[in-house]
């Protein structure tokens, strides 16, 4: 283990460990480059989120996160991509909530035991100062996939997320219909495919959640399912919460 910070910001890290299973993690800051780029990869992403104190309603998983760190108006920040793949979300009554207003409980009723298998995860984010922004986090497996847009204040304790949740049905109509698919990606219209929005926003605690339940899917959003890389990550501004 390797740490150095000056003042408040951190300059450089090296940490090589493993769970008691016997899986890794291993995270590399400004060591190996001179520029501040970050390198972080796990093969227990749940492990690795309850280790973090962000939560415990993932189960297993693998997960990447590149970055790297820039200055902005005196702070710094951190601008970085997130790649995950074969992990469960568990219990998360708040998620279960969205899927219930959503018409989706079937699927919810698997919170409660194994959890929602998911094959997918990936997204943009920029972390500043008490703020994390998340850009096109995209996340989806046989029963279900979304798509999440927004923020979170650390600090005070506080959201703003938007996405569209997408039941299994129509993941399997898309992917199995290679001509839909085609026109939906150049802007078709008329194929029926549907999908429910959903706003979550206050405390994280317990966030003010609404649903639409009958949104069509728009050819953006196939595009971002489809596509293996999102794009750059959000602003430096907006991570520092400029307007």
């Amino acid at each position: 283990m390797h740490l150095l910070h000056q003042g408040e910001d951190w300059q450089s890290a090296r940490i090589d460990a493993r769970f008691i299973d016997g899986r890794e993690l291993r995270l590399r800051f400004g060591v190996e480059t001179a520029k501040k780029e970050l390198s972080f990869t796990s093969d227990d992403l749940g492990s690795t989120l309850s280790l973090l104190n962000i939560t415990d309603n993932i189960v297993g998983g693998k997960v990447t996160v590149t970055g790297q760190v820039s200055d902005a108006t005196g702070k710094q920040v951190l601008r970085g991509h997130v790649d995950g793949e074969n992990y469960n979300l568990v219990r998360a009554p708040g998620f279960a909530r969205v899927l219930s207003l959503a018409s989706l409980s079937g699927i919810g009723a698997l919170l409660a035991g194994s959890g929602i298998p998911f094959s997918t995860l990936r997204g943009d984010f920029a972390y500043g100062g008490d703020r994390v922004v998340i850009e096109d986090l995209l996340a989806y497996g046989g029963a279900i996939g979304l798509t999440a847009n927004g923020r979170l204040e650390l600090d005070s304790k506080r959201l703003d997320i938007q996405g569209t949740i997408v039941p299994a049905y129509t993941l399997n109509s898309i992917i199995g219909n290679v001509p839909v698919l085609g026109s939906l990606l150049l802007g078709g219209e008329g194929q029926g495919l549907f999908a429910a929005t959903y706003q979550a926003k206050g405390s994280t605690t317990e966030p003010q959640i609404s649903v639409n339940p009958l949104s069509a899917l728009t050819p953006g959003f196939l595009r971002r399912l489809m596509q293996p890389n999102l794009g750059g990550a959000p602003s430096t501004q907006e991570a520092l919460g400029a307007q």
